[in-house]
């Protein structure tokens, strides 16, 4: 359950839904304001599993919102720092027309939403509106499920991926993709866990951390997947 939050808080929210002078604001103050958004009006800490490391977007939103839940105990400290920022941001306490007769945002859909032509331009040159916290200018990358390791440890074929082992003696199982991830990690974030069983089996190593310094034990449990986290547990 949310903050019981103030007048205040409703009324900087409803400026930020819109505030031209998002457009030049860091990520990280979008996503702090996010985190802020969400602790305050939803609960104190995220209430789904983190997103897969292949929605980028998604994942610095979930993160956002899980670093304030470990930075704030007390919900007038956090409304303190989200009007700290609506302040830098333009937004004055008691002016008339602050906020345009706005209504305070439910929700997030503003991240993600197409609905006008004013939020498509905004994404386009990387900023977002809607709390001022669009990261959709951080694209997750285009995966080619190919006939790789890490390939077919996403695709979860686990027929082609022992074939593509025993064909080659010098294979790395531990090898780090572009984006720092090594098979087990990527079959363990996407939930495939004969892939997991065929990796282990096979002697990767499952105490190796990620380019987010998670082992692939962590990954499994963040995104939810309690098989293949009770699998590597029992290793």
């Amino acid at each position: 359950m949310g903050f019981d939050t103030s007048d205040s808080f409703r009324d900087a929210a409803s400026y930020l839904s819109n505030a031209p002078s998002l457009a030049k604001v860091s990520n990280a103050v979008k996503l702090e304001l996010y985190g802020l958004f969400k602790w305050l009006t939803v609960a104190h800490k995220p209430n789904t599993a983190r997103p897969s490391i292949f929605d980028m977007t998604g994942r610095a939103k979930w993160d956002a919102w899980d670093n304030i839940s470990k930075r704030y105990n007390n919900g007038a400290d956090a409304e303190n720092r989200y009007l700290e920022i609506a302040r830098d941001l333009g937004w004055q306490q008691g002016v008339p027309g602050n906020s345009e007769s706005q209504t305070m945002p439910e929700d997030d859909s503003a991240w993600d939403s197409e609905s006008s032509s004013n939020q498509s331009k905004s994404r386009e040159k990387g900023s977002g509106v809607g709390m001022g916290v669009s990261v959709s200018s951080m694209a997750a990358p285009e995966t080619d499920f190919d006939n790789t390791m890490h390939g077919l440890a996403i695709a979860g074929d686990p027929n082609k991926l022992e074939t593509l082992i025993s064909l080659d003696s010098d294979v790395d199982l531990n090898a780090f993709d572009e984006f720092g991830y090594t098979p087990l990690h990527l079959a363990c974030d996407r939930g495939n866990t004969e892939i997991v069983r065929l990796l282990l089996a096979k002697g990767a190593d499952s105490s190796i951390k990620d380019s987010d310094e998670m082992t692939p034990l962590e990954l499994a449990q963040t995104s939810g997947h309690e098989d293949i986290a009770q699998l590597l547990s029992n290793r």
